[in-house]
């Protein structure tokens, strides 16, 4: 009983941050735990339901992004977020046109969708953080950083009605 009030204490000591951190940490390796499964005993509803934790994953990634506090970074560090950026929109982008095969289970095509949008967010958010640290950084990159997740969502709405 004791051991239980410990352990709540400390997690409650943490900062927002750390906890969402902490989320995404024991998401992730339940996806990988559940994907790996899939790969042994090849399940649709396994695949889904591991494709389900690491949008959570994700999702508290996005939360834990948003909550950390950016230290301020030169103009190379910003380079490599911008890159980071790039690549995640561009997977997401690649995700959310996988999503429109029409052999697979509409459940699983609502999960790939998720994925991209969830992905789409964390890389949103952590690039505007970066950005938002900086004193002379651009308009144009922080709406970029903003406008990104809106667009893969868009993305996969025009690509669903498309499908029907």
């Amino acid at each position: 009983m004791r051991v239980s009030r410990s352990l709540a204490g400390t997690f409650g000591r943490l900062s927002t941050a750390r906890r969402a951190a902490a989320l995404a940490s024991v998401a992730a390796t339940l996806a990988l735990v559940v994907l790996t499964a899939q790969v042994f005993a090849p399940q649709e509803r396994l695949q889904i339901a591991g494709l389900w934790l690491l949008c959570v994953a994700l999702l508290a990634g996005w939360v834990a992004v948003l909550a950390w506090r950016v230290p301020v970074y030169g103009r190379r560090r910003l380079g490599a977020f911008a890159g980071i950026w790039f690549a995640g929109i561009g997977i997401s982008a690649y995700l959310a046109v996988l999503s429109t095969n029409p052999v697979r289970d509409l459940l699983w095509q609502r999960s790939v969708q998720g994925l991209a949008l969830a992905l789409s967010l964390v890389v949103g958010a952590l690039f505007l953080r970066a950005l938002l640290r900086v004193r002379a950084s651009s308009l144009v990159g922080r709406l970029l950083s903003l406008v990104s997740p809106i667009a893969v969502l868009t993305l996969i709405i025009l690509l669903s009605l498309a499908e029907t």
